[in-house]
């Protein structure tokens, strides 16, 4: 089940950027799969709220948290986790050209060490 929460009172919308996911995954309950996506995030504070569109129409939402990372990411990265299923979650989002990333919110019930995909 997907719910789409919107970020109320002054939130910044940032431009649409593409956004490629190299193999399928699990956004908030969602199957994404592989693809060229645009990316749109809103921020509020540290809150955030990522979409990914494909071809104009809606594929997935998800909740997060906007934090700073310490270093300038230099290109766009999906941050995975694996599942004892063998799917794939994003969990994490790097934007080139911020020292932040997008932790998203996880209603998953998985414990695993992370894995970057690039």
């Amino acid at each position: 089940m997907l719910v789409c929460t919107s970020i109320s009172g002054q939130a910044k919308q940032n431009p649409p950027r593409p956004f490629q996911l190299r193999e399928k995954v699990i956004l908030n309950g969602a199957q994404v799969p592989a693809g060229l996506y645009e990316l749109i995030w809103e921020t509020q504070g540290s809150k955030a709220r990522v979409t990914l569109q494909q071809d104009g129409k809606f594929v997935a939402t998800a909740a997060g948290i906007f934090v700073n990372s310490g270093i300038k990411y230099d290109q766009d990265a999906a941050v995975l986790r694996e599942n004892p299923d063998g799917s794939e979650s994003l969990i994490e989002i790097r934007i080139a050209g911020l020292a932040k990333a997008i932790v998203l919110n996880s209603s998953d019930t998985i414990v695993h060490h992370p894995v970057l995909k690039r």
